[in-house]
């Protein structure tokens, strides 16, 4: 059938996806969000933990605080001229933790602990149309949910009358849930089938793997700084990726085939004499592991004048230096080429914030550019062509933030911000225009 080729030009680039530990920023901090994600130079709240650790040393009051965030990603393709869209949505816990100052002579010594959601997995596709040579419209879907959250420890130390310097340590863990489904109909009677479906499936763990974030801020004057200047480096021992692949051992066999009779036949092949046999549905298991690049950033913020905040700051990492450590052992997963098929990239985080008079009411906006790393093409062992094109970024991605927060009788602190995002792609004959929102609430009691 001409479908079976259809699947290949089709289904097979797409469902190959990117190494998912690369990449993903999920927006951490509610405040930080808020401002564009320009807090490494800013850093007074538990957030710190991930942003700048040295910015603990500014809190002088015990805190707890606990965030959620709701996302939606909404993703319209275009192939061959035929449009279809699929969305996702969620809501998670994205921080929870606690920051205690530990009372010295002179200077600043604090602890934080807790939860802090670093990545975000979400993502989905689909794509329709309609195959004339067999009279058979297609629908190829494909989803992952989960992320990835930093479990940690930090202290931050001040080290002069401006210094402080401060480190987190903790392990990285979570989960991403994916499928595809292929789906073929015959709507014009052309086959005595009507419908034919398949669907493969990876349950991946990532497995507990230690982190570390050093942490330098300079601020001046050192109570209440108009200038702050701050530096983080991100490193991580190598990550284990552990999944479990669902499948049916032949390429050509479907989990569901109807026929206009009213016969439904499960975990099938056809063969060439028309004739279906059964084949059954696989599951593997396996893991590898893969060393990450050191991740760097360097940020500023300013007071122009009592109550009002610039900040600006840039993420860089060199996701061409990704490697793995070993490989997988059924040739499913740790594929990919970092060298060919990856770019570097620098995230640009710009923001404000406006203690409005008299009331003790925050308002935030921001910006951040976060470049799209995997360039493609899809097969690293293939010159690029028409069927192995690379991507081309339409409109690399860019966010829009805006955020509030109110102080509530000195020690309850509620924050909320929301950020936009967009990008444009295009792969060969397919076109995505994806659309991820992201609210984010947070509560924090101070005392």
């Amino acid at each position: 059938m001409a479908c079976v080729a259809l699947l290949v030009l089709v289904a097979a680039p797409s469902w190959s996806q990117e190494e998912r530990s690369v990449d993903n920023f999920a927006g951490v901090g509610v405040r930080a969000m808020g401002m564009g994600g320009a807090f490494a130079g800013v850093a007074d709240d538990f957030t710190a933990m991930y942003w700048n650790p040295a910015g603990l040393a500014q809190i002088g009051h015990h805190e707890v605080h606990a965030e959620l965030q709701r996302g939606a990603r909404t993703n319209r393709a275009t192939f061959a001229g035929t449009r279809a869209s699929s969305s996702i949505r969620g809501t998670r816990l994205s921080g929870l933790g606690a920051v205690v100052p530990y009372p010295v002579y002179r200077g600043s010594l604090v602890f934080a602990a807790g939860m802090l959601r670093l990545q975000d997995f979400d993502w989905s596709l689909r794509q329709q149309g309609f195959d004339p040579a067999d009279s058979l419209s297609v629908d190829f879907r494909f989803e992952h949910r989960g992320g990835t959250s930093l479990i940690g420890l930090a202290a931050a130390v001040d080290v002069s009358s401006m210094l402080s310097l401060g480190a987190t340590v903790g392990l990285t863990r979570g989960d991403d849930e994916s499928s595809s489904e292929f789906e073929w109909t015959d709507t014009e009677d052309y086959w005595i089938e009507k419908r034919w479906f398949a669907r493969e499936s990876f349950s991946d763990e990532y497995r507990a793997n230690a982190c570390a974030i050093l942490g330098a801020m300079l601020r001046t004057p050192r109570e209440r700084p108009r200038v702050r200047l701050g530096a983080t480096l991100m490193a991580s021992t190598a990550r284990r990726v552990g999944y479990t692949f669902s499948g049916l051992s032949d390429a050509q066999g479907y989990n569901v085939i109807e026929y206009d009779d009213g016969r439904v036949l499960h975990n099938v092949v056809v063969g060439l004499d028309g004739l279906p046999r059964s084949v059954t549905v696989d599951e593997y298991k396996a893991s590898y592991r893969l060393s990450l690049p050191v991740e760097l950033a360097l940020a500023g913020s300013w007071a122009p004048f009592p109550g009002f905040l610039l900040a600006a700051g840039l993420h860089s990492a060199e996701w061409r230096q990704t490697t793995y450590v070993d490989r997988d052992p059924y040739d499913l997963r740790s594929n990919e080429s970092f060298r060919r098929q990856y770019r570097n990239v620098v995230r640009y985080h710009v923001g404000a914030e406006w203690q409005v008079p008299v009331i003790a009411l925050d308002l935030r906006a921001g910006f951040y550019t976060d470049p799209v790393p995997f360039v493609g093409p899809r097969d690293p062992e293939l010159l690029p062509s028409p069927a192995n094109p690379r991507i081309q970024l339409l409109r690399d991605r860019r966010y829009y933030t805006a955020g509030a927060g109110l102080l509530i009788d000195r020690v309850v602190q509620l924050d909320t911000a929301w950020t936009r995002g967009y990008f444009r792609q295009q792969e060969g004959q397919l076109v995505e225009r994806n659309t991820i929102d992201r609210v984010v609430a947070a509560l924090s009691y101070r005392f």
